[in-house]
């Protein structure tokens, strides 16, 4: 017979030093980022970046081009085509800054803002699946956590953009991401 007591430790050591850890969450992270990409480019008006660019518009109202570029990694004149189809399309208008009127400050339309509502509801659909199968002490457990790694992962306002990109702030009043953003500053 074998002492499971006398091996335990050694497997759980064996077990968290191959790999298998980092394997695990990055397969995790792989399939949500995945589902919630699919989800929310099926409400999109084109594939790629434009949901996160509605979505970052109305958490950001005036953002400037270069700050959207940065949030969506993209270029500029990347960034200035998306602004212009976006535009096109009727979701999002150019204004002049506040404090700088050269400067341009984006702006979701009224059919913006429903666009962003039908993107946010299915990146919520999406997510909320993939948490179906938590327990409610799992999930609450699941949730502290992931905002504790969240917190690492933010230092400036260009990285809190990007990793906030797609987020619905209205569902998080005690953003980790912004709570850390303060920290840092």
């Amino acid at each position: 017979m074998v002492d499971v007591d006398f091996h335990a430790p050694r497997i759980y050591y064996f077990a968290m030093s191959n790999g298998r850890t980092e394997n695990i969450v990055g397969a995790l992270a792989l399939a949500l980022a995945d589902t919630l990409l699919a989800g929310t480019a099926g409400e999109a008006p084109e594939p790629g970046q434009a949901a996160a660019a509605i979505a970052l518009l109305r958490h950001e109202p005036g953002l400037p081009i270069e700050r959207l570029r940065h949030a969506l990694s993209l270029s500029h004149p990347g960034t200035v085509r998306l602004v212009d189809r976006l535009a096109a399309a009727g979701l999002i208008e150019r204004r002049p800054g506040i404090q700088d009127r050269r400067a341009v400050a984006l702006h979701l339309t009224r059919e913006g803002e429903r666009s962003c509502t039908r993107i946010l509801a299915a990146r919520h659909d999406r997510l909320a699946g993939a948490l179906a199968p938590l327990s409610p002490d799992e999930r609450a457990t699941f949730v502290h956590l992931a905002a504790k790694l969240l917190a690492g992962f933010v230092e400036t306002e260009r990285q809190a953009d990007a990793v906030c990109r797609l987020c619905d702030t209205a569902a998080c009043a005690d953003c980790p991401v912004e709570t850390a953003l303060d920290g840092a500053t």
